[in-house]
């Protein structure tokens, strides 16, 4: 009977032996999808990383765009400005010679009128002296 309990142990030693041998395989199997699962993983992180950066460089990209076009409109508001001073200055320098056209116009009225009282004049002085 020890040897029907010997063989018996023997056997569940073996039984068990397997199970732990299959137990094991199956755990490295497990161990192994784990691992490709993880570097499949770290692929799909390198690509996000990846696509992170070509954001980056997008918005860095379009950071200078910004930055240029905020240049450009900084060059034409103050080119906005200049033009602007130049024009008050052409207006005021139109309303002076407004002026002086004035001027000049009430003078050649007072001359015009001048010259009419004095070929009044000299018509008169004429017929006075009857030079006609």
């Amino acid at each position: 009977m020890a040897e029907i309990t010997n063989e018996m142990i023997l056997q569940a030693i073996k039984e068990l032996a397997e199970q732990l041998k299959n137990h094991s395989e199956e755990t490295n199997n497990r161990f192994e999808q784990i691992d490709q699962r993880f570097e499949q993983i770290d692929r799909r992180f390198e690509q996000i990383d990846q696509r992170f950066e070509q954001i980056d460089r997008r918005f860095e990209q379009i950071d200078q765009r910004f930055e240029q076009t905020d240049q450009q409109f900084e060059q034409t508001k103050q080119q906005l400005v200049e033009i602007n001073e130049r024009l008050d200055q052409v207006e005021q320098k139109i309303e002076e010679m407004g002026k002086q056209l004035t001027d000049v116009a009430n003078g050649q009225k007072i001359l015009v009128e001048e010259l009419f009282e004095n070929k009044k004049e000299i018509k008169r002085v004429k017929n006075i002296l009857n030079i006609y």
